[in-house]
């Protein structure tokens, strides 16, 4: 009874979030309810030794058999990764772009080194001026009137609230940081690194001086392991991949 009261603590805080920004989305719950059918048909078939069948599945899901055979026989892709940030990490990191360990600032257009050429070295597909245009609205880069060139204003890419690259965003660091945790609870060896600091009965004042030194720290250790894993790379290509994250979530307490 414990652990049931516990799965249900932890679907319900899992799930009133994700419920608030899917209304606020317009996303409907029979397309919530569809693609969590498909999640735990896939979550069937990692759990399952032997001949995968429908039945097997629909016993361990407890769906029915026609959605079995339906959600299989659809083809699943890959999203593809976000070209703005892949973008500025290229301007931090390769060698042409910098200048004193830094990333330079880059004329508009014409030969590398240039914004033109970095923007078509990342995506042909999308004009230089449209990425530009983004970047600038985002605040990430900001344009030297002087000498009329752009100069990279933040180390990341933020995208604007409410864009489809900041949920895309929001999609791939929550669903790592989950796979993690969830690899955790279910037994990996060895585990995920995953920690967090929390304390209450603080003032405001105070949790916005923690905030403020959490992110110039986090900032500060994302660059340094940006920079290394920008040398890895270059020395030679692997099969794997990793996410590094961490938050600050600050709110009042209703019952301190």
């Amino acid at each position: 009874m414990c652990t049931l009261r516990i799965m249900k603590d932890l679907l319900d805080t899992l799930l009133a979030p994700l419920a608030r920004l899917l209304v606020a989305r317009g996303i409907l719950f029979p397309d919530l309810a569809e693609r969590l059918k498909m999640h735990y048909v896939e979550a069937a078939k990692s759990q399952t030794e032997g001949k995968i069948t429908d039945s097997r599945l629909s016993v361990l899901t407890g769906l029915q058999r026609r959605d079995i055979t339906r959600i299989r026989a659809v083809e699943h892709k890959e999203s593809r990764p976000n070209h703005l940030a892949r973008l500025i990490a290229l301007w931090q990191t390769e060698p042409a772009y910098q200048a004193d360990g830094r990333a330079r600032d880059l004329p508009k257009n014409g030969a590398a080194p240039s914004f033109e050429a970095l923007a078509r070295e990342v995506r042909r597909d999308v004009h230089p001026r449209t990425m530009l245009d983004t970047l600038l609205a985002t605040g990430t880069v900001t344009l030297v009137a002087e000498t009329q060139t752009i100069r990279l204003a933040q180390t990341s890419y933020q995208p604007l609230a409410g864009s489809e690259d900041q949920l895309a965003y929001l999609t791939q660091n929550l669903g790592d940081h989950m796979d993690a945790a969830t690899e955790n609870v279910l037994g990996q060896n060895p585990p995920h690194f995953e920690r967090a600091v929390h304390y209450t009965e603080l003032t405001e004042a105070q949790i916005a001086e923690l905030e403020a030194h959490h992110r110039k720290a986090q900032m500060a250790v994302f660059e340094e392991v940006s920079r290394k894993a920008a040398a890895f790379k270059k020395a030679g290509r692997g099969t794997h991949r990793f996410r590094a994250g961490g938050y600050f979530y600050r709110t009042k307490e209703e019952n301190p």
